[in-house]
């Protein structure tokens, strides 16, 4: 019995501190941007994010919005193609279940036109791929 109990905890130690080491995740090809449809600059930005908020967060009429960046061009990863667009990060606080403020989270979005075509609540978009949240630069009028 004291055989198998020794065997049981080497077995279970060894398996443990085989699975710390990970596996490498591959990062996601970069598109061509070249020849990417991004859409026009969204200058209601700050509206889009609100209503897409809004319409699919918990705890809508309570939201608390901060800083929202402003729009630069971005990719996402979409099933087997890609999505073009405009990224935007927001800082939205929302009340938990218990109407408490849990403190702001950044939420990505991705716009493309008039419309949220995809968002993160994460730092990464795809491996590989993270989130920048620094402002873009509003394209040249004239």
């Amino acid at each position: 019995m004291r055989r198998i109990s020794t065997f049981l905890g080497i077995f279970l130690s060894a398996s443990t501190l085989a699975g710390c080491g990970g596996v490498p995740v591959a990062s996601a090809p970069r598109p061509s941007l070249a020849h990417a449809d991004f859409g026009r600059y969204p200058p209601d930005y700050k509206a889009l994010v609100r209503t897409w908020s809004e319409s699919n967060l918990k705890g809508a009429g309570e939201l608390q919005f901060g800083h929202v960046s402003r729009p630069r061009r971005d990719w996402a990863p979409d099933g087997a193609g890609t999505l073009y667009g405009w990224s935007v990060c927001a800082m939205i606080s929302a009340p938990n279940t218990y109407g408490e403020y849990t403190g702001p989270q950044t939420f990505w979005f991705l716009i493309h036109g008039d419309r949220v075509v995809t968002i993160r609540q994460s730092d990464v978009i795809s491996p590989g791929h993270r989130v920048d949240c620094s402002d873009g630069l509003a394209p040249a009028t004239g």
